[in-house]
């Protein structure tokens, strides 16, 4: 029997409406999902670099979560970044079956993005509206410069 499994790119979720991101507010936001929607499965997924824009606070508790495996990071030296590793573990879900959404601000392509809201305390997650969308190319002419000038 298939899966319904709903990545929560902790990136984008820890983050949401806030000027920094917040693990508290990560974990409020899982246990929501998990509450309103007892059948799927959650893997939350994140760029380890994440630790470091947390409140000094919290990073313990991320450590702790890597841990107990409540988050899994992306390897050291993925290629092509976390975006591209996101990708391959939805791919490796739906070979296996199952139907993937994600919970993040950038498009992972063939996956469904789930919009996420808030009403009062509640994090609401709108499975059944999930929609792909497509990845904006940047914009032409800008190039970064690299090395000395």
């Amino acid at each position: 029997m298939a899966t319904t499994v709903v990545l929560l790119d902790a990136d984008t979720v820890a983050g949401w409406r806030r000027v920094a991101p917040s693990l508290a507010q990560l974990h409020r936001a899982a246990d929501d999902l998990r509450a309103a929607h007892p059948a799927v499965t959650v893997a939350v997924v994140a760029d380890p670099a994440i630790k470091w824009n947390l409140p000094d606070e919290e990073q313990d508790d991320f450590e702790r979560d890597i841990v107990s495996r409540a988050v899994v990071c992306a390897p050291a030296g993925t290629k092509q970044g976390t975006h591209a590793w996101v990708a391959a573990v939805a791919a490796r879900a739906r070979a296996n079956g199952d139907r993937v959404l994600v919970v993040t601000d950038r498009a992972v392509g063939g996956v469904p993005v789930v919009r996420l809201s808030r009403e009062g305390d509640t994090f609401r997650f709108d499975l059944e509206g999930a929609r792909e969308v497509t990845a904006r190319p940047a914009p032409a002419g800008r190039r970064r410069r690299t090395g000395r000038n």
